[in-house]
């Protein structure tokens, strides 16, 4: 049985404890998703900023906004957040390509900011975050007719989870995740390819603060 952070034990926060800020493209899925760590444990700060609808969700719309909230400067002088030392910024985004492949380029610049400032980081899920959490109870590669698409990744987890892909109960599998779509990860070194993530490199930066407590519960629980 998994059970639901509620039911973790809160310690106080730590003076060492990093903030780590998860900038998405989705509105929904990837909020609710990372909103399960934001309540298991004080001693680490996730801040994921949920997009609405009005406002610009293409990468470089969704880096931009990352920047105005997390860069102070003269024409900003009142970012959302108070960005310290060691703290993080992962942006997260799909591969999902369009018809024009107006996204590449985009990807391009904002990769080329993220290697000149060493606490910013973006990742690609191909095409798009389901494939990520497919691989909290699943070891293999998958392909299916479409798979290309993130339509029918979205119908294919819940075909293959009973239930479906529960945000309240399955990212406390995220040691199987970060393992299991590690192992089976391809890159052609501009993206992912079909099938791959490179949001458990995410994953291992987040553990390094909850790995203790998530094995804590995943031994009482017997998982």
């Amino acid at each position: 049985m998994l059970l639901t952070n509620r039911l973790f034990e809160r310690q106080p926060p730590s003076r060492e404890a990093k903030s780590i800020y998860i900038f998405c493209e989705g509105a929904k899925r990837e909020y609710q998703y990372f909103k399960y760590f934001i309540e298991m444990d004080s001693r680490i700060n996730v801040e994921v900023y949920k997009l609405y609808s009005h406002e610009n969700n293409s990468p470089l719309g969704l880096f931009n906004i990352a920047k105005s909230c997390i860069l102070s400067s003269d024409e900003n002088q009142s970012s959302k957040y108070n960005f310290q030392e060691n703290d993080e910024v992962w942006i997260i985004i799909d591969v999902d390509k369009d018809k024009e492949d107006s996204r590449k380029p985009q990807i391009k610049e904002i990769k080329a900011f993220c290697n000149q400032n060493k606490d910013w980081f973006i990742l690609q899920s191909n095409p798009c975050f389901e494939v990520w959490l497919y691989y909290h109870l699943f070891d293999n590669r998958q392909n299916f007719e479409e798979d290309e698409k993130c339509s029918k990744w979205k119908s294919h987890l819940n075909e293959v989870i009973q239930g479906g892909f529960d945000s309240r109960r399955h990212p406390i599998l995220i040691q199987n995740a970060i393992k299991n779509s590690e192992s089976n990860f391809e890159s052609n070194e501009d993206e992912p390819l079909k099938g791959s993530t490179e949001v458990f490199i995410l994953g291992k930066s987040m553990l390094t603060i909850l790995k203790e407590k998530i094995d804590k519960v995943l031994k009482e629980i017997g998982e």
